[in-house]
């Protein structure tokens, strides 16, 4: 039997220093910005779950070296370990909001002003301490870990 979990992220552009969100298109005004996401079957790795949901849903196309695992956590919410990712891609790809979703890029300061559920913040708040330290580690500056 495969165990399910759950694999999210989201995409980075480093020049710009912005990451990709989505909106659920809903009636109410206060909906919540938050990553992509979905349930996926052990017969996947968590990076290759992650790549076929920007590939599905915005025919963005991501290699899997450019995937970067942030942490893992057992969500008691959803029953199962949750795998949160980012992928670095080289350039800003233009997103059209679609029927379901609106999709943005947002810097970091404008992510502080956001709608966004607490578990969403601390995911985006530790991805971007990993990759900071991954800048300073490939620059040869000292990092913790």
């Amino acid at each position: 039997m495969h165990k399910d979990f759950y694999a999210s992220g989201f995409l980075y552009h480093p020049k710009s220093n912005q990451i990709l969100l989505q909106q659920l298109n809903t009636a109410d005004e206060k909906a919540t910005w938050t990553l992509f996401g979905k349930k996926v079957n052990k017969s996947k790795t968590g990076e290759e779950a992650f790549r076929d949901i920007f590939n599905e849903e915005l025919s963005i196309k991501l290699k899997l070296r450019s995937i970067n695992c942030i942490y893992t956590y057992f969500s008691k919410e959803k029953g199962a370990d949750h795998n949160i990712y980012y992928a670095e891609v080289k350039k800003l790809h233009k997103v059209n909001g679609s029927t379901k979703n609106e999709f943005s890029w947002f810097n970091f300061k404008q992510i502080l002003k956001l709608n966004l559920s607490e578990q969403a913040k601390h995911d985006i708040v530790v991805g971007l301490r990993v990759i900071d330290s991954s800048l300073r580690k490939s620059l040869g500056q000292r990092t913790i870990g």
